[in-house]
Parts: C-alpha cells; sequence; structure tokens
C-alpha cells in the first residue's frame, strides 16, 4: 500500500507534513513554469540540458563547383571528393545538439558524425560547434562561437562587449585576432539562430539580426513566411517558415521551420553559393520532451 493511499487519520504528522510538502513544491514548480512561458523565460530553465537529434542532408551539384574552380583558378578542398560521390540528394550525416539554458546563462554544444561511407572517406572527421553567451528578455545573445570542421583549423569568434566588437581567432584566442568587426544589436550565431525563440513568441514580421559563423559577421534579414502542416516522428505539427533575404552580393539562401507550439527549429536549408554548389538541408529526427 502506497502512503498515499493511507487514511489521513492514520498517517503521523511528520508524514502528513512531507506530503503536504511535496504537494507544494509541485504547485509551485507548475506556477513557475507557467509563470516563465507567459513572461517569455525559455522553459529550458527550468529543466537538465535537453538533447536535439538531426538528420543532415546534402544535395550537390559538381558541375556547378567545378566550373567555379576553373573559373577562379581556386584548389578542390577536402571536400570536393564528397561532393563528387554524391548523387542527388543524400544523407551523409547525424547532428546531435545539446541545449542547456540556465536562468541568464547558455551553452550549446553540437557534434555532426558522417556516416560509415563518407566517414571512411574523410577519415572519420566531424563538424564540432559551441556556443556560449547570456539569456536575456530578448532571447539569447552570444559570447564566444566556435567552429571546427574535420581537420581544418578552430575557427573562435568572441565579443569584446565594451568596444561592440567582435574578434576573430583561429587556433586559440590567445594568439592576436585575425579580423575584427563592429556590431550593435543582438549577436546571434548559428547555433542560437535555431534556438532563440524558445519561450518567447515567433516574430510578425521581418527581422534583421547579426550572426557570425566564426569566420565573419553577416546581417541576416528572416522574413516570416507560411504556416504549414509539417510531418516529424509520426505526428503532425504546425511550423512557420522565415526565410533569408538574398542580394547580388549575399547569394546564400537560408530558411528555417520552427514549430509553432514551442519554437523548435524543425528544419533548416543553407543553400551555398555557386562556389560550393551544394545546399544542406537538416531535419530534426524527433520531438524531444521539454
Amino acid at each position: 500500500m502506497s502512503v498515499a493511499s493511507i487514511p489521513i487519520s492514520k498517517l503521523s504528522s511528520q508524514t502528513f507534513l512531507t506530503m503536504l510538502n511535496v504537494r507544494i513544491m509541485r504547485i509551485m514548480r507548475t506556477i513557475l513554469i507557467v509563470c516563465a512561458l507567459s513572461l517569455g523565460v525559455p522553459l529550458a530553465a527550468f529543466a537538465q540540458a535537453i538533447q536535439f537529434e538531426y538528420d543532415l542532408r546534402i544535395t550537390a551539384d559538381p558541375g556547378k563547383r567545378a566550373a567555379y574552380l576553373k573559373q577562379s583558378g581556386e584548389a578542390p578542398s577536402v571536400y570536393d571528393p564528397v561532393l563528387n560521390l554524391i548523387k542527388g540528394s543524400m544523407q551523409v550525416a547525424t547532428v546531435v545538439d545539446t541545449v542547456d539554458i540556465k536562468k541568464d546563462r547558455y551553452h550549446i554544444s553540437s557534434k555532426g558524425t558522417l556516416g560509415s561511407v563518407l566517414s571512411t572517406v574523410l577519415n572519420n572527421q566531424s563538424l564540432v560547434r559551441d556556443s556560449v553567451g547570456t539569456v536575456t528578455a530578448n532571447g539569447l545573445l552570444t559570447n564566444t562561437y566556435q567552429e571546427k570542421r574535420g581537420n581544418t583549423d578552430l575557427l573562435l569568434a568572441k565579443v569584446d562587449a565594451p568596444k561592440n566588437l567582435i574578434q576573430f581567432f583561429k587556433v586559440s584566442s590567445r594568439t592576436p585576432p585575425v579580423a575584427t568587426a563592429p556590431y550593435a544589436g543582438q549577436l546571434l550565431d548559428m547555433l542560437t539562430v535555431g534556438y532563440q525563440f524558445m519561450g518567447r513568441p515567433l516574430p510578425t514580421k521581418s527581422l534583421v539580426l547579426p550572426v557570425t559563423d566564426g569566420r565573419m559577421l553577416k546581417r541576416y534579414t528572416l522574413n516570416r513566411g507560411e504556416t504549414v502542416d509539417f510531418a516529424i516522428d509520426g505526428q503532425t505539427v504546425k511550423a512557420v517558415r522565415f526565410f533569408k533575404s538574398t542580394s547580388k552580393e549575399d547569394t546564400a539562401t537560408f530558411e528555417i521551420w520552427y514549430s509553432e507550439k514551442d519554437r523548435l527549429p524543425l528544419r533548416s536549408i543553407i543553400g551555398l553559393s555557386s562556389q560550393y554548389g551544394a545546399t544542406i538541408q537538416v531535419d530534426m529526427k524527433k520531438m524531444p520532451k521539454l
């Protein structure tokens, strides 16, 4: 027989007080979560780190890439043999993001692991990204962003807040920065763009965001698109598409679908320029339990 099924009259005073305290704590936790959602505080601030798993697919056009290399005189990269292996669209990697959002700090780490065939070709290389920053009423603000692609140099972007500058390093921040860039407003990176609206309403109109990929700083104009039925993990959820404005100087495309209810990144598509001749699509495999 459980304690909960014992008549109150037969409980000791100590046991009764313990049960009462547990119930009070549960009620208070529920109230805190409801208040957090209404005030725009990320729900993850009340939980442990959450893992999000994605499938990464590449659609390659080796001919477009070859034409670019011929025209530019640029040498092929380590990834060109991979692009030549891809016929049409191919699932090439699994990406796992670990998102840990506290009251005023966040940490997002991400690792992309290649499938067996490409892993052999590229000697078990992986994509590793890491973002650390602060949590504010306006969302996540990047302080440090790191990215390492296979055997290439570690790229590091670090904010110098007093000067409103972002500094870019290779290998280590103990070496002089290779470049700097001024910024204003809310600074994001390629990880925080996806988790920016957890616990906050999605924008109803276009917004301009400074975004870094560890190499440089770009200004993304994200436009709100249509709401669609999105199939995931055997269920259908409402999702809102946002897409980046392009220009003659910046032809790379970027689209992201957020779940309407929890504002989670369900899908992102990066259409790389003719320099790469490829499109990357990342799809969430299953909805996590928040």
